[in-house]
């Protein structure tokens, strides 16, 4: 059996002052590079408008109001710095890659970006027309419609995880509600810093500017409720489509710190999670219906989603659907076999070493973990479930989530 990393090794070594500043380091003296993420409780599920959340995170990076934009970026290109944002339904992140050396010049200039940002027209007016023609080609693509439909089937389209952002949406956002959201949710002193490489002796050059971090982490503003499974499925017809994407699932009855959920990693593994997996032997293998099939879990805050997605052949949505409710079915009413289990687990154990194989993958999984509000109780009944999880758990854990009948099958594409 592949040996896991202990815990130790992956959580983050806290530093801090006696006034209660902290950073979370992953340090390592193998690498000439720094990461730093700046981490808030700004994503869309608290936006007053669609895609005012991304449109802060994003253009905050672009000038400052003691840089502009063409000197900012030649600031940062001199340097070889990469900055990259990124926004979810609650958390917010800036992460930027650069060589140890100029982090001394580096990090104030970050933090002019968050907290003298310049939002102007001049670089509001592009980004919309981007994000328009980004929002343009995703309508256009069968896998997008059907996650859509798959969320708003599952939450309604009100809530954060089935609220999508339409071409209108770009046109009536405004620059002043963009600025006010930043104000409001964008503060140094409620960022969270995670700091990863060589980093050794640089630990107090992120505290110098006196701000806390004294990060902000929330709870689910929207937990889940049951919605009924409707007794069709709902299909978008997209006439030019050459496939339909097909996607089921349902909202898992689960807390991501039980010992049922690591067990039911395995379990998804076996179903898709792997080239060897079930639904690809059976879908692709011997159907030749799909290029790939996969099985996966979501967690969010407050709700687990699980779901089974594919592109198909036009025309074989049907039997896709049947052979995808069949496989459920095998696992509830037959209990996988030793060779298949010890391959499940050496599968998920090879992917979790990959996964923090390195300070900076440790640093972005526990950003991750941040935003989702989970810690490392999970790793904990992972490691114990690939050591001994037994076939019977894993069929009653089926016949209790699994039931074809309790799935959401929703498509889109060619009919």
């Amino acid at each position: 059996m592949i040996e896991l990393p202990s815990l130790e090794t992956l959580a983050p070594r806290v530093i801090g002052k006696p006034d209660g500043d902290v950073i979370y380091a992953f340090p390592s003296e193998n690498t000439d590079l720094v990461r730093v993420d700046y981490l808030f409780e700004a994503g869309s599920a608290y936006q007053p408008q669609l895609l005012c959340a991304a449109a802060a995170n994003k253009l905050q990076t672009v000038a400052t109001r003691r840089m502009d934009a063409a000197t900012l970026a030649e600031f940062l290109d001199y340097r070889g710095v990469v900055v990259e944002t990124s926004n979810d339904i609650y958390q917010s992140c800036i992460t930027a890659y650069m060589l140890r050396r100029f982090a001394p010049e580096v990090l104030p200039v970050m933090e002019q970006m968050i907290g003298e940002p310049t939002f102007c027209e001049g670089d509001f007016v592009p980004w919309k027309e981007k994000k328009r023609q980004e929002i343009a080609s995703l309508e256009m693509q069968s896998n997008q419609i059907a996650r859509r439909l798959f969320y708003q089937q599952l939450f309604g389209s009100e809530h954060p995880l089935g609220r999508y952002a339409t071409v209108q949406d770009v046109d009536r956002l405004d620059l002043e509600t963009v600025r006010q959201y930043h104000e409001q949710h964008y503060r140094l002193d409620g960022c969270r810093r995670v700091v990863a490489g060589n980093v050794d002796g640089l630990e107090f050059l992120f505290m110098a500017t006196g701000h806390g971090t004294r990060y902000a982490k929330g709870g689910s503003l929207y937990p889940a409720k049951p919605i009924p499974v409707p007794a069709e499925h709902p299909h978008i017809t997209m006439p030019n489509s050459p496939q339909t994407s097909v996607r089921v699932g349902r909202v898992l009855p689960l807390e991501w710190s039980s010992t049922d959920y690591a067990r039911l990693m395995l379990l998804t593994t076996a179903l898709g999670g792997y080239f060897g997996s079930r639904l690809m032997q059976n879908i692709r293998e011997e159907k030749g219906y799909t290029y790939g099939i996969y099985a996966r879990t979501q967690i969010y805050r407050g709700v687990i989603v699980f779901y089974i997605t594919a592109n198909v052949v036009a025309g074989a949505i049907g039997e896709v659907e049947k052979e995808i409710a069949g496989e459920l079915q095998k696992l509830i009413d037959q209990p996988i076999s030793r060779e298949e289990l010890e391959l499940v687990k050496t599968v998920v154990a090879s992917d979790f070493v990959r996964s923090v194989d390195g300070v900076f993958e440790r640093a972005a999984r526990y950003v991750d973990m941040c935003g989702a509000c989970v810690d490392e109780r999970l790793t904990t009944h992972l490691q114990e479930a690939i050591k001994e999880a037994t076939a019977l758990q894993l069929q009653e854990l089926a016949g209790r989530l699994l039931k074809p009948s309790d799935m959401l099958f929703c498509s889109a594409g060619a009919d």
